[in-house]
């Protein structure tokens, strides 16, 4: 079973090359505009949803739950038709919804301007230079709409794994020896990545409910699927409806378990091996608790072998006590401290079952294969305050260990677009210790000083502003220009060093 995900652009040729490849492989194609057209009448304010990614990358809190509900239809929508079969899908970034599948093909069709500018000439009767002016407001529109909706530019190379520029070959040519691109064993199903579609229809698919009951249709919630347990997270606003949230999913088939996950934020963890006894996981698990926040855990398995994603359920990120009481439903701790495939694979199971302990488990992924393949297994439309980079590329060197991490770490900054920092800044950058208290007190006793000198010697420093000559009056200038940048960093670092001590940062 293949999935063939094409992104087309406007008045391009990706639609009817979509169409052909389809029909040579003798499977069903799917459009965006059939997905929208069921949505819409499912109830989902997709035009409205568009209208406001277009309008402002800053979404309110309504548009986003907006979001929520299209990306869980289009999505179970999907995935249903995908696990009936082989199928080619042409539209944006249909790819990015289906986030850890491994037998995903993703394919961007471009063709020249001239061709797409007779498109619209052809089409729409407009003269050659309006019909090259609309075709690059409605390219920056879709470009707009994926940034605001998957946070990532939509024509990047690394996003695909092949890109056809069809200006010089035909459609039904390139389709047919595009035939053979499909049958390669990279890009066929296999028992994870069937297990890993099917638990992203039935999450999918718990999300829409949610969607369409009236009394969970307000609600924020992030929903995933492990085998048959499910996984709804909430923000602490929403707690009032946590006891709801089982008699929606009820009669839903597949689902053996709810486990209901509260917090205010969500940080991600991204290491070679776990270890719960290191002084990394006590720093990251007490800036977890000064965030109310739930900690993903996401190993990177550096081997060559085909590249696939196994992801495990949320679990509470409240007390314990609570964590019992979830839904009416009390968790199993002897579920979830094991690991997706059955063994403790790099500590994670060790790791993973601490965070249950302490209330702050936020679900776990495992990624086979290259370091790149990570940006990969991130859903984009989560919103993590902090992703922590900790030891990778232990199979190198030091010194490449250490160059190699700093690259990755920056990859993902500029890639995820969030705070991303290596595991041994935490400490420097959020927690206080006997580090911090020295440079307090440092920065508080030399702002003191400043102080009390200008204002002791009030007199002396106004006899130096006012002193006559183009010389003395520069010179005066420059020392108020190096003066009030040095008090304010001083008065400034005692003041982040108190708002961190006091847990306010």
């Amino acid at each position: 079973m293949n999935i063939i995900c094409i992104s087309r652009g406007s008045f391009c040729i990706g639609k009817a090359f979509a169409e052909s490849l389809a029909a040579k492989l003798g499977c069903p194609c799917v459009s965006r505009e059939e997905l929208v057209e069921l949505a819409t009448k499912a109830g989902v304010a997709a035009g409205r949803l568009e209208m406001a990614c277009l309008k402002s990358r800053n979404l309110d809190e309504r548009m986003v739950l907006e979001r929520e509900h299209y990306q869980a239809f289009i999505t179970s929508a999907l995935c249903e038709r995908a696990l009936d079969g082989p199928v080619v899908y042409h539209g944006r970034t249909g790819h990015l919804l289906l986030q850890g599948i491994s037998h995903v093909l993703r394919v961007r069709v471009v063709t020249d301007p001239e061709t797409r500018i007779k498109s619209v000439q052809d089409r729409l009767g407009m003269p050659r230079d309006k019909a090259k002016r609309y075709i690059d407001q409605v390219d920056e529109d879709r470009r707009q709409w994926v940034r605001t909706f998957y946070n990532i530019e939509w024509d990047t190379s690394s996003a695909y794994d092949f890109t056809l520029n069809l200006e010089h070959a035909s459609v039904d040519n390139v389709a047919a020896a595009f035939c053979s691109v499909v049958k390669l064993p990279e890009f066929q199903e296999t028992p994870c990545s069937r297990r890993a579609l099917e638990d992203l229809l039935l999450g999918s698919r718990c999300r829409a409910v949610l969607a369409r009951d009236e009394r969970t249709y307000s609600a924020s919630f992030r929903v995933s699927s492990q085998r048959g347990t499910i996984s709804v997270t909430y923000s602490p606003r929403h707690a009032s409806v946590a006891e709801l949230i089982p008699r929606v999913l009820e009669g839903i088939p597949g689902i053996e378990q709810i486990l209901c996950t509260m917090a205010s934020t969500r940080v991600l963890w991204v290491q070679e091996h776990f270890d719960p006894k290191t002084e990394v996981f006590k720093h990251l698990l007490e800036v977890a608790e000064k965030w109310d926040a739930a900690v993903e855990l996401l190993r990177l398995d550096l081997k060559d072998e085909p590249t696939f994603v196994e992801r495990a359920s949320d679990e509470k990120a409240a007390s314990p006590a609570e964590r019992s009481r979830a839904c009416g439903i009390e968790a199993e701790p002897e579920s979830v401290s094991r690991s997706p495939r059955g063994a403790d694979e790099g500590g994670m199971a060790e790791t993973f079952a601490e965070l249950v302990r302490t209330g702050h488990a936020g679900g776990r992924v495992t990624v086979h294969g290259r370091a790149a393949d990570v940006l990969t297994a991130i859903d984009r439309t989560v919103s993590y305050s902090l992703v922590v980079v900790g030891e990778t590329f232990l199979g190198k060197g030091k010194a490449a260990q250490v160059r190699l991490t700093r690259e990755f770490a920056s990859t993902l900054r500029e890639q995820l677009r969030v705070p991303v920092i290596q595991a041994e800044e935490m400490k420097e950058q959020f927690l206080f210790g006997s580090r911090q208290l020295t440079s307090l007190l440092v920065y508080l006793s030399l702002t003191a000083l400043i102080y009390f000198y200008v204002f002791s010697h009030q007199e002396q420093v106004i006899r130096i502003m006012l002193w006559e000559g183009t010389g003395w009056r520069v010179l005066a200038a420059a020392m108020v220009a190096v003066f009030i940048p040095l008090v304010a960093y001083f008065y400034g670092s005692a003041v982040r060093s108190v708002l961190k001590l006091i847990r306010m940062e």
